[in-house]
């Protein structure tokens, strides 16, 4: 049997659920930590910026949902998207002490629809994908295995 949950998995569900969220904060305040001049600009900055929020997004819905992709509320979502914006408003604050480093609001802006894109769009997909698995139970008709499709 397949586990259902996260920590059936790992007996450290903690860890394994909110580990990668610590391990991306922290490459994001050590990025942020950089002295201005040693910021490398081969990216275009708020590309970067709506990338790595969106996956930071994206890493606190798996936490917060316990691992499962699969039917996620509006309220983990939402909640989602609140705790990233909230440590984009600490990470912008925290530039303001490293030299060579400004809080940017348009900056704020791009993290904040990057985390929103993100995690509305996983949320989005983990409903589709609960309504089409409610259906094949609902219609007794479960899709053909991939060895039920070999002739």
């Amino acid at each position: 049997m397949m586990p259902k949950r996260m920590s059936d998995r790992h007996p450290e569900s903690s860890w394994w659920g909110w580990g990668p969220v610590w391990a991306h904060m922290t490459a994001i305040f050590i990025s942020s930590s950089l002295p201005g001049s040693a910021v490398p600009s081969a990216l275009p900055d708020k590309p970067v910026h709506f990338a790595v929020y969106g996956l930071l997004g994206a890493l606190v819905l798996r936490a917060l949902a316990r691992g499962r992709w699969f039917g996620v509320g509006g309220r983990t979502a939402l909640a989602s998207i609140v705790l990233t914006i909230t440590y984009g408003v600490s990470d912008e604050w925290h530039q303001s002490f490293v030299p060579g480093r400004t809080p940017d609001s348009m900056d704020l802006l791009v993290n904040s629809v990057g985390a929103a894109v993100v995690v509305g769009a996983a949320w989005v997909w983990s409903i589709i994908k609960a309504s089409r698995a409610h259906a094949t139970r609902r219609s007794g008709h479960a899709a053909p295995t991939f060895t039920e499709r070999l002739p």
